[in-house]
C-alpha cells in the first residue's frame, strides 16, 4: 500500500519485516528484525514481527501492521514507535482495514470478520460476521459497508456497515468454485464469473472495485453494475512478463497475486506473491487545469494564506523557510468543501515563509 508521499509499504511476511519503497526506488526496512518472535513495543526496526500479513498506511504516514503470528495489530507513528493496538487471542488473518483518523478498525482472523473502536482499549474487536473460509483483504465501500475477499470461498462478500453481531455474508463476486474465468466471460456479472481463490479486493474512488485472484493469477475490475472486467491475465502459476505493458491486456503477465490496493494518485499495487513482484500499474490522467489556486495576503503585518480546491478532492497545506533544502511543515490538510479556505497568523516580522498547496484525490473510501 502506498503513502501520500508515493512511498510503498510491503508485509515482508517470510522475513519478519515491513519495507518501504521510496518514490526514488530505494527499499529499507521500517519495522521489525528479520526474526520472529514478539519482544514488546518500542522503536519499530528494533522490535520483532511475526509473519505480518499487512501493512496500512494512513495518508499522514502513521502506518498499522497486522502482526499475524502475534495475534496483534500494531501502529508505527511517524517518530518510527511502535505499539501494540489490538491484541486477540486468535491468529490473524490477511485482511486489515483503518479509517483515515484511526478511529475504527476492520481486521479478520482464519473465519472471522471483526469492527474495533479505540474505545474498547487493547482487546479483540467484536466479530460482525462468520463463516469466511480463508480471509484476504477488506476495504469499505463509500456507503461504509464492508468488502472481504475469501480465498478458501473463492468469492468476494459483503457485510452491512450497522451489523450487529452478526450478519450475513453477501456474495457479490465469484462464484465459489475453483474454476478460472478469463476473457472469455469479460462484461459478465460478477456473481457468475469463476474467480479462483480470490484474495484482494479494493475499491476505486470512481465506483466499483478491483478483485485479485490468486489461483487465477487475474486482476478483475466489477463495475458499478455488477459486471465483471479482466484488467490484468495471469497464468495462475509463478510467472512474470516483461514491464511496461498496456492495461487492460489479455497477456499472462503475473502470477498468484497476493493484494491490491488503489494509491491517492490513482496508481494500481499489486503484490504478485509467488512470482516475488511488487507490479504497479500507473495512473496517466488527461492533461487539463485544476480549478484551484493558492493567494496570498498581507494585512497589517499578518499574512492569510487562502485557497480553493474542488470539493471531490483533499488539500494539503505545507510551509518552509527554506524552498530548495525543506524541510516542508504541513499547516492542513482535509478533504475539500468546494468552498474558499484561509489560514492566518503568520507575522510579517518573522523570517520569510514560503507556502505550496498539493491536492489529490479523496483517500479511499
Amino acid at each position: 500500500m502506498a503513502d501520500l508521499a508515493g512511498n510503498i509499504y510491503i508485509a515482508d511476511k517470510n522475513a519478519h519485516a515491513i519495507r518501504k519503497i521510496a518514490p526514488n526506488g530505494i527499499l529499507t526496512t521500517v519495522a521489525g528484525t528479520n526474526v520472529g518472535g514478539f519482544d514488546g513495543d518500542g522503536p519499530a526496526k528494533e522490535r520483532r514481527l511475526n509473519g505480518p500479513q499487512h501493512a496500512y498506511a494512513l495518508p499522514d504516514g502513521t502506518l498499522y501492521i497486522l502482526d499475524s503470528g502475534n495475534r496483534r495489530v500494531r501502529r508505527v507513528d511517524a517518530d518510527g514507535t511502535m505499539t501494540t493496538v489490538i491484541t486477540d487471542t486468535q491468529d490473524l488473518s490477511r485482511g486489515l482495514w483503518v479509517k483515515r483518523d484511526g478511529s475504527l478498525i476492520y481486521y479478520a482472523t482464519q473465519n472471522a470478520l471483526k469492527r474495533w473502536t479505540p474505545s474498547m482499549g487493547n482487546v479483540a474487536g467484536n466479530p460482525m460476521a462468520l463463516g469466511l473460509n480463508d480471509c484476504g483483504n477488506i476495504d469499505v465501500a463509500a456507503n461504509g459497508d464492508v468488502y472481504v475477499s475469501d480465498r478458501g470461498g473463492s468469492r468476494v462478500y459483503r457485510v452491512a456497515a450497522n451489523a450487529s453481531p452478526f450478519d450475513a455474508l453477501a456474495p457479490v463476486a465469484g462464484t465459489g468454485g475453483t474454476t478460472n474465468d478469463g476473457p472469455a466471460v469479460d462484461g459478465a456479472a460478477a456473481l457468475s464469473v469463476g474467480m479462483s481463490e480470490a484474495r484482494g479486493v479494493a475499491f476505486h474512488p470512481a465506483g466499483g472495485y478491483f478483485v485479485a485472484t490468486h489461483r487465477g493469477g487475474d486482476l478483475w475490475y466489477v463495475d458499478t453494475l455488477g459486471k465483471a472486467r479482466v484488467f490484468v491475465e495471469g497464468n495462475g502459476g509463478k510467472a512474470h512478463s516483461p514491464t511496461p505493458q498496456p492495461v487492460p491486456t489479455v497477456d499472462k503477465v503475473m502470477g498468484e497475486p497476493r493484494s491490491v490496493s488503489v494509491a491517492l494518485n490513482g496508481d494500481i499495487i499489486i503484490c504478485g506473491n509467488d512470482a516475488g513482484y511488487i507490479r504497479r500499474i500507473r495512473y496517466n490522467p488527461p492533461a487539463r487545469p485544476l480549478p484551484e489556486a493558492l493567494d496570498l495576503k498581507i494585512e497589517n503585518g499578518s499574512v492569510t494564506a487562502s485557497w480553493s480546491v474542488p470539493a471531490d478532492r483533499w488539500y494539503q497545506l505545507e510551509s518552509t523557510l527554506h524552498p530548495a533544502a525543506g524541510p516542508w511543515v504541513r499547516e492542513e490538510m482535509a478533504p475539500s468543501t468546494g468552498a474558499l479556505m484561509s489560514r492566518s497568523g503568520y507575522s510579517t516580522a518573522a523570517p520569510a515563509r514560503f507556502f505550496r498547496l498539493t491536492t489529490f484525490r479523496s483517500w479511499p473510501n
